[in-house]
């Protein structure tokens, strides 16, 4: 009898210890959470130079909806706290192209908050006489803020504010997720002298927000800044935006980017010691414009590390060679 006993003090007590084991468990997966990423869409949304054609079917648009539709069926099990995108939302600003964009990231609307950055397809289409029929990037003038407007985001807890107290282009968004507090600062491709400014005072005004930087031109998939960017429009690329902005401030760990084909990341030291990383992710050149492969990067706490995925939702399978499937070391040491 007293083995017997024994016996049920001793799964008793194993039992607790497995119900010990699975709250630290699920503390710790609790802990986590999850940036997704959208990487140049601009073939989803092809309908002004039809240039998506060469792949055998002009209309791609359900791919940015299995993107989006993804994000929102896994925001609970990923804990998405957040989704940007890198722009070149559109490929040559036409109205009907910002309807398919706006209805896919619509999708996101009260599930998962997020914030959008222009790259050079999404302004100053101009027609020409050249193989594509325009011109893009020749002027800042842009559909974005109909489809996107300001007034619609400003009404989220996570809205910030803009550069242009009318206007979209340039914004500042944040949120909160274990314990820390993120902002992530939104700019134009190619972003002038006065936007940098404007960049350089909210992160100055902000030292206890973890700082994502979002643009559009900035590396290239060799890992090297760009010195100089085409188009017509004037202001900053890739080296003047490290050397003007990200490079000053202690409190920016990450650069996130789009615009070159392929995948690349490079990671220096600040002005002030710390580590910065920039991604660069686009697939627009793969089979029919990318065929909605995203990103996700799911930030560890207890690691100190960003785990960093890239999917295909629609085909559903990852990407798995280093340059796909890696792990950022990023301090989270919330005892500090």
């Amino acid at each position: 009898m007293k083995v017997f006993f024994g016996l049920l003090s001793l799964l008793a007590l194993a039992s607790q210890l497995s119900v010990a084991i699975e709250k630290e468990y699920t503390s710790k997966k609790q802990n986590s959470f999850t940036l997704a990423v959208l990487p140049d869409t601009q073939f989803y949304c092809d309908t002004r130079l039809k240039l998506s054609k060469k792949w055998g079917n002009g209309d791609l648009r359900h791919y940015f909806f299995e993107q989006t539709r993804w994000v929102r069926d896994n925001q609970k099990r990923l804990n998405i706290a957040f989704l940007v995108h890198e722009g070149d939302i559109v490929q040559a600003d036409a109205p009907e192209e910002w309807a398919i964009a706006k209805e896919a990231m619509s999708i996101l609307d009260g599930h998962v908050p997020y914030c959008l950055c222009l790259g050079n397809h999404d302004m100053g289409f101009q027609k020409s006489n050249n193989k594509y029929g325009g011109d893009i990037a020749v002027n800042r003038t842009t559909h974005f803020n109909k489809y996107f407007p300001r007034e619609k985001f400003a009404k989220t807890k996570e809205f910030g504010g803009t550069f242009d107290p009318k206007r979209h282009d340039n914004s500042w968004y944040h949120f909160e997720a274990s314990g820390m507090k993120f902002l992530i600062v939104s700019l134009e491709c190619k972003p002038r002298d006065e936007v940098l400014d404007w960049a350089n005072k909210v992160v100055a005004e902000h030292p206890e927000h973890r700082v994502i930087v979002l643009t559009h031109a900035y590396m290239g998939s060799n890992g090297k800044r760009f010195l100089r960017l085409g188009y017509k429009i004037t202001g900053n690329a890739g080296e003047a935006i490290w050397q003007k902005l990200v490079s000053k401030h202690k409190n920016i760990f990450m650069v996130l980017c789009g615009h070159a084909s392929g995948e690349a990341v490079l990671t220096d030291k600040g002005d002030h010691g710390n580590q910065v990383h920039q991604v660069l992710s686009d697939y627009q050149s793969m089979h029919n414009g990318g065929e909605s492969w995203l990103r996700y990067m799911v930030f560890e706490p207890t690691e100190n590390k960003i785990k960093v995925y890239t999917y295909n939702p629609a085909l559903k399978k990852f990407r798995n060679q280093s340059s796909s499937r890696f792990d950022l070391e990023y301090s989270m040491d919330l005892s500090k």
